[in-house]
């Protein structure tokens, strides 16, 4: 009797582990389907399904997509780590600077692409923020690209494209993966408000009274209505004659008190200043406001032609975070067609028509 009593409870053991394996299978067989449909969309469907084996067989869209951004990241640092390893072989120091813009590229990639992980951690928020999440992965993608027109010398120019090559893969997969979260939260009947999806913040929708887009901070829009008023007080004042704390804007922005709270206001007088400005990551939340864009110059002069890499030409560059501008303008001095040719090639985008006789 007591033995038929084991065999008894034995068979129902191996009964309810065939059962919970069969719903194991099942559900693997489940989630295969539904990564071979959510990867259909994208332009490396192959490693699109690798990338997403990482997600263990899980049905879940939230690890799906985690699956898809640490993916890139893991790329993106065997990217760095080879752009660091090839620097030592740069023979000139145009090249140099290469990889040192590499570097930081690399950094703001990472960056970008550990803002969008964090936001998968609430789907209601990622629902909602899916264009600035697309933003920042196509921003990913801009960096890889911007390391490599910097590298000239052919061998090295060849490995770190070669090196690249997944990461930019893996990079757009991820940009289609969130631009179809629709149909993915619909296909594993996530219950999210879809009518939410998407969130450009355009000035001329959602403004309050005084005009100031409801989405920047009530803190800021009463800062800009107190600056409007002619009431606002900064903590340093630039200005060309010495009558305020710096004479040019980066002696300011230097000055700039280490792990300051809150929002750090240079008030920059009338003139032009003859600068190229860099609001580097260290300096956040800065608000910076002239006398107008035709009184408070500020122009650049660097340039590609001069040894200068094309990305650290630019005359105002705002890295750090929260960063405002107001009644500022900027212009380069040497921003002409003639440059452009001479110092790299066409820049196709800028906005400047091509003229025929020039190659590009």
């Amino acid at each position: 009797m007591r033995n038929k009593a084991v065999l008894g409870a034995l068979s129902a053991v191996l009964l309810v582990a065939g059962v919970i394996g069969a719903a194991g299978d099942d559900s693997l067989v489940a989630s295969s389907k539904s990564v071979t449909a959510i990867c259909a969309s994208t332009d490396y469907t192959d490693l699109c399904e690798r990338t997403l084996s990482a997600a263990n067989g899980s049905a879940s869209p939230k690890e799906i997509i985690q699956a898809s951004f640490m993916a890139a990241i893991k790329e993106i640092e065997a990217a760095s780590h080879l752009s660091n390893n090839m620097s030592s072989s740069a023979t000139d120091s145009m090249n140099k600077d290469a990889f040192n813009i590499c570097r930081r590229l690399f950094e703001d990639a990472n960056e970008e692409l550990q803002a969008a992980l964090w936001e998968t951690h609430d789907l209601d928020g990622l629902a909602r923020r899916t264009d600035d999440i697309k933003c920042w992965l196509s921003a990913v993608i801009s960096y890889q690209q911007t390391c490599l027109d910097g590298i000239t010398q052919p061998d090295l120019h060849s490995t770190m494209k070669d090196g690249l090559v997944t990461a930019s893969q893996v990079t757009s997969n991820a940009i289609a993966i969130v631009d179809g979260l629709s149909s993915l939260f619909n296909d594993f009947k996530v219950p999210i408000n879809l009518t939410n999806i998407g969130s450009r913040r355009l000035l001329s929708h959602g403004t309050d009274g005084k005009g100031y887009p409801t989405w920047v901070s009530a803190h800021d829009r009463k800062l800009l209505a107190v600056h409007s008023r002619g009431e606002l007080k900064p903590n340093m004042v630039v200005a060309q004659d010495g009558s305020g704390d710096y004479k040019t804007i980066n002696a300011a922005l230097n000055a700039m008190p280490k792990e300051y709270t809150g929002r750090y206001v240079i008030y920059v007088k009338a003139g032009t200043y003859k600068e190229n400005v860099i609001v580097t990551k260290d300096k956040v939340n800065v608000f910076m406001y002239g006398d107008g864009a035709r009184k408070t110059v500020v122009t650049g002069s660097k340039n590609n032609v001069d040894g200068v890499q094309t990305m650290d030409t630019a005359t105002f560059a705002a890295e750090g975070q929260g960063f405002i501008g107001k009644s500022m303008g900027q212009t380069a001095q040497k921003f002409t067609v003639t440059s452009l040719i001479q110092g790299h090639r066409w820049i196709k985008y800028s906005g400047i028509p091509y003229l025929g006789g020039f190659k590009y």
